[in-house]
């Protein structure tokens, strides 16, 4: 190894050991049933919007823990999670979806069932309230010849398989109309910015579930980042990147996408715990990864968080941004529902 590369070596182990220090970890035990991780977003959320992510948050949890204790499979529950949070507009998902520079709302969302690899996704779709139902869609009725869908050919797919379609004004909020404005007069922005301290949009969700049967799933849908150009796709309907689900462990992200997508994040998680790494352990070190490797213009580390749950039912739930929406619920205790 030349001298250069061991300077860079040592500089790489610097920024992960500084990274990981700084990201924030929780840790919750298996105890052998089902488990249910929730998250709303992952950015400087205000004081005043805390409560409408902890009603969110609450609403999802009910929707998941009554359809487990029912025996539900586990992509039906992440899939009814999701949903709950895309309709609330407390998130930047659904009816609660941030705008792109044009004005309009475009939304992604993706969905993976762990026992089989099935996946599916949609990605800047105009004209469907909860597309976490198409990604659905794909997995349930498909044969694997398609995965993903954009665009106008998701919202006909949606159409042809009885989901309402809407005209985008309906999804367009007067919140983020006012957040869009005020993005438009700022000299210097970018899509990192929204993960950084004093910015954000209002919180990609997702959702990690491990049924009674013990079979895994993750979803995760957003509105994106504000202000972006349209067609712009992130994470969050990539396999690996802002989902990931196998029969080891199920991972949901958010944060900034692209530098997401750029280290795979969930797929790292994943793959760690099926390398033999507890659930933290893969939390910390995927994140430390990202903010390490990937850097925004201004030379400022890349921010995400990310729950994820392993077969047995270890939770984790980490993240390096300013706050975190999260929530747990296990049988037989309550929930616990946090934003800070």
């Amino acid at each position: 190894m030349s001298t250069s590369e061991s300077r860079g070596s040592a500089a790489d182990s610097t920024a992960s050991a500084a990274v990981r220090d700084a990201a924030r970890c929780s840790f919750f035990p298996a105890d052998g049933q089902c488990a249910l991780l929730v998250h709303g977003g992952a950015w400087a959320i205000p004081d005043e919007e805390v409560p409408d992510y902890k009603r969110g948050l609450r609403d999802a949890v009910a929707v998941g823990s009554k359809a487990l204790q029912e025996g539900a499979a586990a992509i039906d529950v992440v899939a009814s999670v999701v949903a709950s949070m895309e309709s609330s507009g407390c998130f930047d998902a659904g009816r609660g979806a941030v705008l792109t520079e044009d004005g309009t709302v475009e939304l992604d969302a993706g969905i993976m069932r762990g026992s089989d690899l099935a996946w599916g996704a949609v990605g800047a779709v105009r004209r469907v309230a909860e597309p976490i139902g198409v990604a659905r869609l794909l997995v349930v009725q498909g044969d694997g010849s398609v995965r993903l869908l954009v665009a106008d050919g998701a919202e006909r797919f949606a159409a042809a398989h009885g989901i309402q379609l809407v005209d985008n004004e309906v999804l367009v909020c007067e919140r983020e109309v006012r957040r869009l404005n005020d993005l438009r007069q700022r000299t210097h922005y970018h899509t990192s910015h929204t993960f950084l301290p004093a910015e954000g949009p209002r919180g990609t969700v997702g959702c990690v579930v491990r049924d009674l049967s013990g079979a895994l799933a993750a979803a995760t849908s957003t509105g994106g980042t504000p202000n972006r150009p349209s067609g712009r796709v992130g994470d969050s309907p990539l396999p690996g990147c802002g989902f990931y689900a196998t029969p080891h462990a199920a991972a949901s992200a958010t944060g900034w996408g692209e530098g997401i997508a750029t280290v795979l994040l969930c797929g790292s998680a994943t793959g760690a715990v099926e390398g033999g790494a507890n659930v933290r352990d893969a939390v910390e070190r995927s994140l430390s990864i990202l903010g390490s490797r990937v850097r925004n213009p201004d030379g400022s580390p890349a921010t995400a968080g990310m729950i994820v749950l392993d077969r047995e039912g270890n939770g984790a739930i980490g993240y390096t941004t300013p706050r975190m929406a999260r929530a747990v619920w296990r049988p037989g205790r309550d929930a616990i529902v946090v934003v800070e």
